[in-house]
């Protein structure tokens, strides 16, 4: 059996094991195990009002907590939820969700929260010791931006914006044409979550216009282009990690991260992939990057039916395992979007309807439960299974849930 094939299968009978149960798997790598509901529907109103509901009863006590500390993750039995620093790659998701839970209810007292929350994130601007401040500060800064009737803070929120875009410029190497995400295996290396940060410096740039707001263009842009060029595998997957030499910008491989395998197909890198690129498509026009969303996102239709939740690695076949439901809500966001991008009619009514009918599952009670004690909203999640090897709620899985409810409503008739 190959090396591969064969960590991929002890994957999932560990998973199993663990479980107390024992199902016969399959070594094939052409099928993905998930998870589909009896009754397959697009989501509804009255589900996105549901999951609002309970997003604002169940977030309202951690917004009133200190804003020194922000709410990462909860473990899935747990009733306690796990905080980071400012510097912790998901500081700016729970400040992201106080905006759209403001917006869904128009309340003035989620609105100072809102204010508050995205107040307490945006020193991290000036960091550039990392490549996240497209999540960290980006988005709820272009929330901000959208929603606050403040024309004083909104110009707070775009000076953020513009500081991150710099900061995150400046980790620019011009042999690889990408922002370095960090060091993997001694290696200077890049993420495919990296997609999800480019767009800060096209929006930014765009904004800005002359020389300077050109070269943050560009950077964003020519960043996007590399992940398409190296990440994406002739059938569409994506890699995780990849390593470059930056004397010369050559690819020298893959190595170890979130998914199963070095070369496998992490879910959520998956969905990093579909969501980045059509943002850098729908930013720029550019075709090449319009191109890589609906490679990426054809695969993962190739792998997950419609309205069914995949396990957390598309190559991962064994019944029973861990599930991970934030690429699913990422991934939605995504084909949303791509939806309106493609001039393919055809495609475009597959991405939508496969948006939708993700998010009728994402919004049913079985994966965000009205009455489960775990204080996060989107359920059966998972972070790092090769390190953590359990499913929760987490942070950006309930704001990219929200964000694609949002999305939807104005689709449902």
């Amino acid at each position: 059996m190959p090396g591969r094939a064969r960590r991929l299968l002890l994957l999932g009978l560990a998973a199993l094991l663990a479980a107390g149960t024992f199902l016969a798997a399959s070594t094939s790598a052409s099928a993905t195990a998930t998870t589909c509901p009896t009754t397959i529907a697009p989501v509804t109103n009255e589900q996105i009002d549901r999951v609002f509901a309970l997003a604002a009863k169940k977030f309202q006590p951690l917004a009133q907590r200190t804003r020194k500390r922000f709410p990462f993750g909860a473990a899935q039995n747990s009733t306690a939820m796990d905080t980071t620093n400012l510097r912790g790659w998901t500081s700016g998701f729970f400040p992201a969700s106080t905006w759209l839970i403001y917006q869904n209810t128009n309340n003035p007292r989620w609105l100072d929260l809102a204010r508050a929350w995205t107040k307490a994130v945006l020193p991290v601007a000036s960091w550039t010791g990392t490549h996240d401040l497209g999540f960290m500060v980006g988005l709820p800064a272009a929330l901000g931006v959208e929603l606050d009737p403040s024309a004083k803070l909104r110009t707070d929120y775009r000076k953020a914006m513009l500081t991150a875009s710099e900061s995150l410029s400046s980790r620019w190497n011009a042999k690889v044409g990408a922002f370095k995400s960090g060091e993997y295996d001694g290696q200077w290396g890049l993420i495919m979550d990296s997609a999800m940060n480019a767009p800060l410096l096209i929006t930014r740039g765009q904004q800005l216009g002359g020389s300077r707001g050109a070269q943050l263009e560009q950077r964003g842009t020519q960043h996007l282009l590399t992940l398409a060029r190296t990440f994406i595998r002739p059938d569409g997957s994506t890699y995780h990690r990849l390593a470059f030499d930056t004397s010369t910008g050559a690819l020298t491989g893959p190595v170890p991260g979130q998914g199963a395998d070095p070369d496998s197909a992490w879910a959520r890198g998956q969905s990093w992939a579909i969501y980045g690129f059509a943002q850098g498509a729908a930013l720029t026009g550019d075709q090449t990057l319009l191109a890589a969303a609906q490679t990426t996102a054809d695969y993962w239709l190739s792998k997950v039916p419609n309205g069914c939740i995949p396990a957390w690695d598309l190559d991962i076949d064994t019944p029973g395992a861990l599930h991970d439901s934030s690429a699913s809500a990422i991934a939605a966001n995504g084909l949303l979007l791509l939806a309106t991008l493609t001039t393919d009619q055809a495609k475009a009514e597959a991405y939508r309807t496969a948006a939708l009918t993700s998010l009728g599952t994402l919004a049913s009670e079985e994966w965000t439960p009205t009455t489960s004690p775990n204080p996060g909203l989107l359920q059966k999640q998972t972070y790092n299974v090769p390190k953590y090897d359990y499913e929760g709620s987490y942070s950006w899985g309930d704001t990219y849930l929200l964000q694609a409810l949002r999305t939807a409503r104005p689709l449902i008739s």
